[in-house]
């Protein structure tokens, strides 16, 4: 589909994921497991107290391996994303019991405001979010599906350190970023880790 000359960001977000969807659940493991290996050596990693994941949906690189074995770590904390409105907010977990169904059949914590990650937190904990997305480009451009949460929160939390988890055959030319598009700080692939 074209808009004023310009192919719609549906439909490049189209394209990519359906290279992702292509990809067998063989081939998803395996690549996911090099993405957690390549984001394991990062100082960003190592250093943080707490984590915010995102728990993987459909085809996104797999994170539910990771998240077990941050859980298993007791130098780390997990917070994991609910969807509340137009936003999400980050709560802690303790185990993987503590998910359950929530928005489109994602797992989710409960909102449970004695554990919820706060601007506060932030200041206080050497802190790391790990992003999910649709299409994204090597100047680290990256388009999620079109409802700007990552972009919001991220906006809000100004200085958290972030890592978007992405496979190769995920990568455009350039991504069309609009103003309001936050570029993680550095992609971690199977291959290794663009900054």
């Amino acid at each position: 589909m074209v808009e004023n000359g310009h192919i719609s960001k549906q439909s490049i977000r189209n394209r990519y994921l359906g290279c992702r969807n292509s990809l067998s659940v063989s081939e998803r493991t395996q690549k996911s497991r090099k993405i957690w290996e390549y984001l394991k050596q990062e100082p960003a990693y190592q250093d943080a107290q707490a984590v915010l994941v995102y728990m993987d949906y459909r085809s996104e690189v797999m994170t539910t391996g990771l998240v077990l074995e941050l859980l298993a770590d007791s130098s780390k904390r997990v917070f994991a994303p609910k969807v509340e409105g137009m936003d999400i907010r980050f709560y802690e977990i303790s185990s993987m019991e503590d998910l359950k169904a929530g928005y489109q059949g994602i797992r989710e914590p409960d909102d449970n405001w004695e554990k919820l990650f706060t601007l506060q937190m932030m200041t206080q904990l050497d802190s790391l979010i790990l992003i999910p997305g649709a299409v994204f480009d090597r100047q680290r451009g990256r388009m999620g599906y079109g409802k700007g949460f990552y972009d919001r929160f991220l906006a809000d939390y100004i200085g958290l350190r972030s890592a978007a988890l992405a496979f190769e055959c995920q990568f455009a030319k350039k991504v069309p970023m609009e103003e309001h598009d936050i570029r993680p700080e550095i992609i971690v692939t199977e291959n290794g880790v663009i900054r």
